[in-house]
């Protein structure tokens, strides 16, 4: 019997004595946080499980309703929508199914540069949420996301762990890149998410050995039922594990969630066997949002409710540009979004019973560790902290020499000042620990690679 097999109402798992925290939480905590941030994240989770004991039919049914809502919603208040769905000449929502989407113009990165204003929604604007993304081109994008579409994003985080025995209150530990900045506002926000969501983040960006070794322990200490991150720091820290068994304790965690790289082989098995654990891929973007997720059979499934995925141009082995529908994107909507990553579709079913439609095959790239000073490892997602804010640079690749030394490589829309420059140096420096060279090369294009992707970092350095 697959594991969504049992029909049943909805209903909230039961709190024990050592759950008691993490069941006040789900059940109190929760929806009032997310409920003063204006966001409908519960009452979207609980819809979403509700959703799972539909029939692929009624499954579909609900797709299509969710994007003939959004097609009205663009042809009324969109305005490069409505130039789109007049050429097109497509008029009647009631009539739209999911193939007529096939007659719309694929949304490239430029045109969305290009289209930022006219791609937003009519009388959205206060809810607007601004967000800029590097993405895996390395071309800096500003877009614009809302409240009810982030809402949905973590209502679906949210119910792909529940999948495996994880629910909202439960102890989470994050890696992540962004290095906590200790201000009084940032000291509050970690003190909130560590007492009242049993939430707690580690930044990425510094891991020495020590660093490392203390992390270990943490995890030890506060015994997480989840960790959540870089699969390439998760794996240094299993790593570290595998040298010093017993590190751990007798604690082990009930689910590792890797998220924003490629989980490559090597890093699952090692991970899996450290922490004795389901280790589940998460694949999504700040653009395309969150877009599958692996289920407990080890499939990646579409999280259809949300996002509708097309394959361009397939090769022979169906392989090809993963396009995004964004069903819940209703200030800024993305239809038809050209993701920057490659995969494959497939229509077989999964034994775990859910209808959610499935991925064959993701095809992206794990992305390279910068080297700080000591030998000590930083996630180069720190890096582009740093370059994404520079909003004259439409394109960038950073090259870190042997000597730690960077090579930045830039398409700008008009020369760096002297200043920026600086902004530049001063903070790849910082973030390394040490004083390096950086030199500045202007260039009319940067090159993709022969697979047709972009490296947005790359690094020569040896840890």
């Amino acid at each position: 019997m697959g594991f969504y097999d049992a029909p049943g109402p909805l209903r909230d798992e039961p709190v024990g004595p050592m759950d008691l925290k993490a069941g006040i939480i789900r059940q109190v905590v929760l929806p009032l946080h997310e409920r003063l941030r204006g966001r409908s994240t519960v009452a979207q989770w609980r819809e979403l499980r509700a959703n799972e004991q539909l029939g692929r039919a009624g499954y579909e049914s609900l797709r299509l309703r969710k994007l003939r809502k959004l097609v009205g919603h663009c042809m009324v208040n969109v305005p490069y929508y409505q130039e789109v769905f007049s050429q097109a000449n497509i008029t009647d929502v009631g009539e739209y199914t999911l193939a007529d989407l096939a007659r719309l113009p694929v949304l490239e990165r430029p045109t969305l540069r290009a289209e930022g204003e006219r791609l937003k929604a009519r009388g959205w604007e206060e809810r607007l949420i601004r967000y800029s993304t590097g993405g895996s081109t390395g071309e800096p994008l500003v877009f614009y996301t809302d409240r009810h579409r982030e809402s949905c994003l973590n209502a679906q985080k949210l119910r792909a762990r529940s999948w495996f025995g994880v629910h909202p209150g439960d102890r989470q530990v994050d890696f992540w890149g962004s290095p906590i900045e200790m201000s009084r506002q940032n000291r509050f926000r970690v003190l909130k998410d560590r007492l009242f969501l049993n939430q707690v983040v580690l930044s990425a960006s510094n891991l020495t050995p020590a660093r490392i070794e203390q992390y270990v322990a943490f995890l030890r200490d506060f015994r997480p039922r989840l960790i959540y991150g870089y699969p390439t720091v998760i794996y240094r820290v299993a790593s570290h594990v595998l040298e010093h068994p017993g590190a751990l304790g007798d604690w082990r965690p009930a689910l590792v969630v890797c998220t924003s790289e490629m989980l490559l082989p090597h890093m699952r098995e090692a991970i899996a066997r450290v922490f004795a654990c389901p280790v589940a891929n998460e694949y999504g973007s700040r653009d395309g949002g969150l877009i599958a997720h692996e289920c407990t059979e080890g499939n990646l499934h579409v999280l259809g409710e949300q996002v509708i995925v097309e394959v361009d141009q397939p090769d022979e082995n169906g392989v090809g540009d993963l396009l995004v529908t964004n069903l819940d994107g209703y200030g800024m909507p993305f239809l038809r979004y050209r993701i920057g990553d490659r995969g494959a579709l497939t229509d077989a079913p999964c034994s775990c019973g859910l209808p959610l439609p499935r991925m064959a095959q993701l095809q992206g790239r794990a992305n390279d560790f910068l080297v700080g000073q000591g030998g000590r490892l930083i996630h180069s997602s720190t890096a582009n902290y740093i370059l994404r804010e520079i909003p004259v640079l439409r394109q960038y690749q950073l090259r870190q020499r042997a000597d730690h030394g960077f090579d930045l490589h830039m398409v700008e829309t008009r020369p760096l000042t002297q200043a920026e420059q600086q902004h530049i140096r001063d903070g790849l420096c910082r973030i390394l620990g040490e004083k390096v060279d950086v030199a500045f090369h202007s260039q009319q294009s940067i090159a993709p690679e022969k697979s047709g992707k972009y490296r947005w970092v790359i690094s020569e350095a040896r840890s």
